[in-house]
């Protein structure tokens, strides 16, 4: 009988532990299939058949996240996700898109680990055509970093639709003869209604110039001609309003590259706008163009510009699929045509 009412104690005991923590295991697969056409200096390199998993709408992944209860409102949280190529499956770093722990409560959350920067939350928010991978303006601005390893985030609990973050890198890279590496990053947001608007601020400095985690990745620095001790400063403002028969957004960003091993610095003004026009509860038209004004020491150098239009098709609540087109143009400041991308396509995207 004792024995009995101790394996009923230790099963009760069980339960609730298992009541108060919890794991989930996630994905999503998205493939397309199209035709890409290149143009290098005005002559055309030709068209030729592609297939991608992490250039379509969404990039494919494999995740797990939990939470615990530990009482009083606080929570511990992690969370691991790993890209995968549907396409063509090779080894991927475990948590490359992100692997962090950390605590939420009444006073927000905060995480530790490989964290999105809150700049690019924003960026997410309020983008031209369904914030896809194949948007205008990820196909047209300057590269950023829309996540750090080494990282510290807080998120702050939403007030009447506001809310903000922060988030801080270590690059551990410090030598006697350079600079350690790191990135700053905060934003402020605002989404109640038909109305969404935010303002985001991100500096990435490249200490050693060594690839370790901020290596370059703007064309800003290599205009510069440095590639050690330089800093990169993003600054972005942008809105949308969702009038029911269709959502507009637009957003302006500047980038600027410095260095102390040069003088000067290389400067991108940067725009988008967009559109989403739902034609049923099933189909859905999104639309946006976006462009690039780079300068060096205030000298024009080069405009990118580009558009993409998609039709996205919902079939299930996890599954949809979806076509369009993009195209983007680099020219010089007296309009000759340096780069052009076009490119057409169709997929599907799976959630599990």
């Amino acid at each position: 009988m004792k024995k009995s009412l101790i394996a009923l104690a230790v099963l009760a005991a069980s339960g609730a532990a298992m009541a108060q923590s919890s794991v989930t295991i996630y994905g999503l697969a998205d493939v397309w299939v199209g035709s890409q056409k290149d143009t290098t200096n005005g002559v055309s390199d030709g068209s030729f058949g592609k297939m991608a998993s992490n250039e379509g709408f969404a990039t494919s992944r494999l995740g797990f996240k939990g939470s615990e209860d530990l009482g009083g409102g606080l929570k511990a949280n992690f969370q691991i996700e790993t890209s995968v190529g549907f396409d063509r499956p090779a080894a991927s770093s475990l948590g490359d898109r992100q692997a962090w722990v950390g605590l939420s409560g009444g006073f927000g959350e905060v995480q530790l680990g490989r964290v999105w920067t809150p700049y690019d939350d924003t960026r997410a928010l309020i983008n031209d055509t369904f914030n896809a991978n194949f948007a205008s303006s990820f196909n047209v601005w300057e590269g950023y970093f829309d996540r750090t390893s080494n990282g510290i985030r807080y998120n702050t609990p939403s007030f009447s639709g506001f809310s903000a973050a922060g988030a801080y890198a270590f690059g551990e890279d410090k030598t006697a003869t350079a600079k350690a590496s790191s990135l700053t990053s905060v934003s402020l947001n605002y989404a109640n209604g038909p109305i969404a608007a935010g303002l985001a601020h991100q500096i990435e400095k490249d200490g050693a110039g060594a690839g370790t985690i901020y290596a370059d990745q703007t064309s800003l620095t290599a205009l510069l001609g440095a590639v050690t001790d330089t800093k990169r400063t993003y600054t972005l403002v942008n809105a949308s309003y969702d009038f029911g028969v269709a959502k507009v957004l637009a957003g302006y960003n500047t980038v600027k590259a410095t260095s102390s091993a040069t003088t000067g610095n290389a400067k991108a003004n940067e725009w988008n706008v967009g559109a989403e026009v739902p034609f049923s509860s099933a189909l859905a038209l999104g639309v946006g163009y976006a462009k690039s004004q780079v300068k060096l020491n205030g000298v024009d150098q080069n405009d990118t510009t580009g558009y993409s239009a998609a039709l996205k098709y919902t079939l299930s609540k996890r599954t949809f699929v979806y076509g369009g087109l993009t195209k983007a143009e680099e020219e010089t400041a007296a309009g000759v045509s340096v780069s052009k991308t076009t490119r057409v396509f169709a997929g599907i995207s799976h959630a599990f």
